[in-house]
């Protein structure tokens, strides 16, 4: 082969390559509205076969976020565990949500949240989705060896009033 044709055949098959991830990814770009995004956020909180069929519809939804005030920004997951719905968290969780402290506080990993609000004590009070505290997580959870040792820490309160 004559390095003219060599050259061009890379340049074809090095374009085809490229389209491949498009390809196989590909499916629909368009953005999740922000409507979509609330309802999702507000069914997670309490309707198991609603948020299972949207997930179902739109995997990519299960980690996205709505802003309910100036800073006050919460998942599915996240309302599904300050409101302590096991299932709808354990469904999220199985299709891929992110985690953060205050879900690991009501989901029992105490060890965890320990370490880390050791690590970093600011985190003892800071606010989760509409102001609710680790305590509260804590408590929702039936986590009562968590919510002692935050209560021997010092936080006693389960909202902290933040978003306006």
């Amino acid at each position: 082969m004559n390095r003219k044709a060599f050259l061009k055949k890379g340049a074809l098959s090095g374009g085809a390559l490229l389209s491949v991830p498009t390809i196989l990814v590909g499916q629909d770009r368009t953005n999740i509205s922000a409507e979509e995004i609330k309802e999702f956020v507000r069914v997670g909180h309490g309707d198991l076969e609603k948020t299972k069929a949207m997930v179902e519809k739109t995997p990519v939804i299960v980690n996205c976020v709505h802003q309910w005030k100036r800073g006050d920004f919460e998942t599915a997951v996240g309302g599904a565990c300050h409101v302590g719905n096991r299932p709808i968290a354990d469904l999220l969780i199985s299709k891929g949500a992110r985690l953060d402290i205050f879900n690991y506080a009501f989901l029992g990993y105490t060890d965890f949240v320990i370490k880390i609000v050791t690590e970093y004590p600011s985190l003892l009070k800071s606010p989760g989705p509409h102001g609710f505290t680790l305590l509260h997580h804590a408590k929702v959870g039936k986590q009562a060896v968590l919510e002692e040792w935050l209560l021997e820490k010092g936080l006693s309160e389960t909202k902290i009033e933040v978003y306006g």
